[in-house]
């Protein structure tokens, strides 16, 4: 996470907004990994974290929205140029939210 914040501070949001939705996906990879499961691809393991944590009410829906945000965001930023100050600043910020709160459970 502090990689995307020195990415903001020097005004690269391209990269600012890829490693912050990066910093999400591994986040949630871990809880996913911890339930016994592997992910096939970024969207599966989007599908297998609503349904394992957020369906059953274990992750805030939150949570889900910044790695669906996330994604958005960084699939805009990579494959068609289009990024923002703003949209990298309010990821960063939901980012750093989500990975306490999975700290958190992890610890718990």
């Amino acid at each position: 996470m502090q990689s995307a914040k020195r990415s903001f501070e020097d005004e690269n949001y391209k990269w600012a907004t890829i490693q912050a939705y990066y910093a999400v996906f591994h986040a949630v990879r871990c809880i996913i990994y911890k339930s016994g499961y592997r992910e096939e691809s970024h969207s599966a393991m989007k599908t297998a974290f609503k349904e394992l944590y957020i369906e059953t009410g274990l992750m805030p829906v939150k949570v889900f929205s910044t790695l669906e945000r996330g994604m958005d965001l960084r699939e805009m930023a990579d494959y068609k140029e289009t990024f923002s100050r703003n949209g990298a600043d309010l990821l960063i910020h939901g980012v750093e939210e989500s990975i306490r709160i999975i700290e958190e459970y992890l610890q718990g």
